[in-house]
């Protein structure tokens, strides 16, 4: 990649990663607008991406933060006055599917909130003191990895 090169626009299978994503969001029925929290100034190569994705669903932007809870506020800031529920993703993940994102709004309505997860594969250790470890592993079948839909 690159110091200089924003992973939101290396291209997969033809298109920045950002539109993939964007897409599914597009065309998923339970969403009515998104709200893209971009670096200023980055408004105009995402108004081109979303036109040749032939978007249909009404979109605004909101300026990114220093940290990602900055920008995830700076998003909130942003949506409509009717919105009562949000889904929250973070554009560089492209494999995200429709049925992710309505399983997680269904679970989110029926239980006022979800996050998607998925079980840890990787054996996790725990230290203390962050230097040695000073415990077994955590058995996996307690963990989940949260994702994002």
């Amino acid at each position: 990649m690159g110091p200089n090169i924003d992973k939101l626009f290396l291209e997969v299978a033809g298109q920045p990663v950002v539109a993939h994503a964007w897409a599914k969001f597009d065309f998923t029925a339970c969403v009515d607008e998104i709200v893209l929290v971009v670096r200023a100034g980055m408004e105009q190569a995402f108004r081109e991406i979303g036109a040749k994705l032939g978007v249909k669903k009404p979109y605004r932007f909101a300026e990114g933060g220093a940290e990602c809870q900055d920008s995830v506020w700076s998003g909130l800031q942003a949506l409509g006055a009717s919105s009562d529920l949000v889904a929250i993703h973070d554009g560089a993940r492209p494999c995200v599917s429709r049925e992710l994102i309505e399983q997680c709004v269904r679970a989110a309505k029926d239980l006022g909130g979800a996050v998607a997860a998925q079980r840890v594969t990787d054996a996790i250790k725990q230290s203390d003191d962050g230097m040695t470890i000073t415990h077994h592993s955590i058995p996996r079948r307690v963990l989940g990895e949260r994702t994002l839909p």
